[in-house]
């Protein structure tokens, strides 16, 4: 969720350009940096309603070379390209400029992030087999499963007194 709603950043851009005065004045007025107010107006200039609405997007390597080739020859800020391309904020434009820097066009690369997932373990063989039927690489299995159901009823038996005897205390 954005921490402003479009409404009020057209509000926003509407007063600073109806009344002037600023960046920072009409900053001051609405209680926020006057950065943002510039960033608001530039875009809304640009684009439209449609620049200060809430939008996620993933961008293909061409689009971002072709905003760091546009930068570099127009000889734009960030904050420039940001609102020409309708990039809602300057940190990803400055990671692809980093990026770019120390690896060139294959660092503009989405790489998948976060945990790799470990793969699913095998369920406990059925409680109603035989032992004497098991292999010993089963009956290990089962063994550490029952180890840890019997650990978690424990921790949850635990966990359900304390609160029980909290609420005595509370009493």
């Amino acid at each position: 969720m954005s921490k402003y709603s479009v409404d009020f950043k057209i509000r926003v851009v509407r007063y600073h350009i109806q009344n002037g005065g600023g960046w920072r004045k009409t900053g001051t007025h609405f209680g926020i940096d006057h950065s943002t107010v510039r960033k608001w107006h530039a875009a809304y200039l640009l684009h439209g309603h449609a620049a200060l609405s809430k939008r996620h997007r993933h961008y293909t390597v061409e689009e971002k070379l072709e905003v760091l080739r546009r930068m570099e020859e127009e000889n734009w800020s960030s904050r420039q390209a940001c609102a020409h391309f309708n990039i809602p904020a300057r940190t990803t434009l400055q990671t692809w400029i980093r990026r770019y820097n120390e690896g060139g066009a294959d660092a503009l690369i989405n790489r998948h992030r976060g945990r790799a997932m470990s793969k699913p373990r095998k369920p406990a063989p059925p409680p109603g087999r035989p032992v004497a039927g098991m292999t010993p690489e089963e009956i290990a299995q089962e063994l550490e499963y029952l180890r840890a159901e019997n650990a978690y009823l424990k921790k949850l038996d635990a966990l359900i007194q304390e609160k029980k005897s909290a609420l005595k205390k509370k009493h």
